[in-house]
């Protein structure tokens, strides 16, 4: 049995683990809330639900002062119409506790754009958080890596250069080794959230370490971020930056109608693969206007080559040679048949990036300046 699976088990009949230190608890009790957490959507079941309270109870067992595990049983409780007494204590106890998902109004039930109702053929302002991290922090840190912090920036310039991305310089957040802790890629998450209207466009870029949970489990569950403490499992549970956070800032949060989401996640030479699963990927893309790129498949390595990854020097250099100005589902096929030609001709290997879309997603052309629309963009190409 892992010790996710312990976890669970311990989390289902409320029992705390034996001789584990405050800090354990706290971890624990964090992954039990992103278990839960991961079970909860727009759809969820009752009985789903339900499953959610126990590691919720769970992660309370572990940690009675966790604001977040208070704040989000009283939501699951409001949802099944249940004991409103313990409703109103969970509240107050989130309250008192200072829950991060309260003061943001987080609610994993509902869809920042359940459906598009109206064609938005201009672009609004244009906004992006590009990340990359080669070098975490010493001695506790993730292995080195060597292309994510150049490619971020590379990438990054592309967004702003007025001939090809046409981004406002202002909107476009860079966060590299050092400066992408944590708590600074979430702040600018919400920034961009909390900032992006309907009619805008949003690009968010990560690469770095991506982790599963457990050994057995073949999905991404956290990012690896500088701050990120590798040294035990309990220490990455509490310290490394979760998938279902991401996707609940993108998914429950951000407006915007045209949003892309770049997963550049693990790198040749940096460990097991360990990259976006399908459950990761519908969980981006979920509600409406969501794109969700992966460099490649599930248990496949991203490639490097002479300081590059193949995936993001091919999404440049196809964006550029048209000026920006294509549609986002041609330029992703370029660039899939690009990587994969490149990785086989220089190793030999299989690297095939993917691509997932919402059920009811406009088409998005990269390059569209703000204030214009996509089709002006594509008679300058």
């Amino acid at each position: 049995m892992t010790r996710r699976e312990l976890l669970g088990v311990l989390a289902a009949g409320a029992v705390p683990l034996p001789g584990q230190s405050t800090g354990d608890n706290a971890a624990a009790a964090r992954d039990l809330v992103y278990q839960a957490l991961e079970l909860l959507g727009a759809n969820a079941a009752p009985t789903t639900v339900t499953r959610a309270i126990r590691f919720l109870r769970g992660a309370l067992d572990q940690e009675p002062s966790f604001g977040d595990a208070h704040y989000y049983r009283a939501l699951c409780l409001k949802r099944l119409n249940q004991d409103p007494v313990l409703q109103k204590r969970d509240l107050e106890a989130a309250e008192r506790y200072q829950s991060e998902a309260l003061r943001d109004r987080r609610d994993p039930f509902t869809l920042a754009v359940p459906k598009i109702y109206e064609t938005l053929p201009v672009v609004g302002q244009k906004w992006a958080l590009v990340v990359g991290i080669s070098r975490f922090q010493p001695d506790t840190g993730a292995e080195r890596l060597q292309a994510a912090a150049a490619d971020a920036s590379a990438f990054a310039e592309l967004l702003k250069d007025p001939a090809a991305g046409r981004f406002p310089a202002n909107q476009v957040f860079l966060l590299t080794n050092e400066r992408a802790t944590t708590g600074a890629i979430k702040a600018r998450l919400n920034t961009i959230a909390t900032r992006a209207k309907p009619e805008d466009v949003v690009v968010v870029y990560m690469s770095t370490h991506g982790s599963s949970r457990s050994e057995d489990l073949r999905k991404v569950s956290y990012l690896y971020t500088y701050d990120t403490d590798v040294t035990s499992r309990d220490q990455i549970f509490g310290t490394a930056l979760p998938m279902v956070e991401i996707s609940a800032i993108i998914s429950g949060r951000c407006v915007a109608q045209r949003t892309i989401v770049i997963f550049d996640t693990c790198h040749s030479g940096a460990g097991s693969p360990q990259t976006l699963s399908t459950e990761d990927m519908d969980r981006l893309r979920e509600g409406a206007g969501r794109y969700v790129i992966s460099s490649c498949e599930a248990n496949q390595l991203a490639y490097e080559d002479s300081g590059q990854g193949f995936f993001t020097a091919s999404l440049i250099q196809r964006a550029r040679e048209r000026r920006g100005c294509v549609r986002l589902k041609d330029l992703f096929s370029q660039v899939q048949r690009d990587v994969q030609e490149r990785v086989g001709k220089r190793y030999g290997k299989l690297q095939r990036p993917v691509m997932a879309s919402s059920a009811s997603a406009a088409e998005i052309v990269l390059g569209t300046a703000v204030g214009g629309a996509s089709e002006q963009c594509l008679a300058k190409a």
